[in-house]
């Protein structure tokens, strides 16, 4: 998906009220929003710290996910706290959620093709590992720098 379908499907996602309720919080009107994330206008232009409100005012990265994909990367989501005190569980979380990617694709290729219903549930299970892993590396990190304190600001 392009950056701009993906703040146009953003945008106009009912679960996150639509483009009147985002363009109230954002202090403009809905006419200039939905102008802004119509694929096919010209005249207005989403300005990237609009699209960053959009993405904290609904809690849906697509558009940031989009821009990394376009750019040959990717965006994964890593909480500031390890979300687990315990680094084996986190590993362990990290390690289901790969599991969980495995399962997914191989229920997605059963009939040996990949529907686009099983491709979005297939990515939003990778998307969840990725996090899972950024949570563990963090996690690994903040262990490191309290059991080697010396350490601090030789890197």
């Amino acid at each position: 998906m392009n950056v701009i379908d993906a703040a146009h499907r953003t945008v106009h996602n009912p679960k996150h009220g639509g483009s009147s309720a985002i363009a109230a919080r954002m202090g403009m009107s809905s006419n200039v929003l939905n102008s802004k994330v119509n694929p096919q206008t010209d005249t207005h232009h989403l300005r990237l710290d609009e699209a960053l409100t959009i993405m904290e005012f609904t809690g849906d990265h697509s558009i940031i996910q989009a821009m990394a994909h376009r750019l040959g990367g990717v965006y994964c989501e890593v909480n500031s706290e390890p979300s687990k005190d315990d680094l084996i569980m986190t590993a362990l979380s990290a390690s289901a959620c790969q599991g969980d990617v495995m399962a997914e694709m191989h229920k997605a290729l059963e009939d040996g093709r990949i529907s686009c219903n099983e491709l979005k549930n297939l990515e939003q299970k990778i998307q969840t590992a990725m996090s899972s892993l950024q949570s563990l590396s963090s996690h690994a990190k903040i262990k490191h720098a309290k059991d080697n304190p010396r350490l601090q600001g030789m890197s």
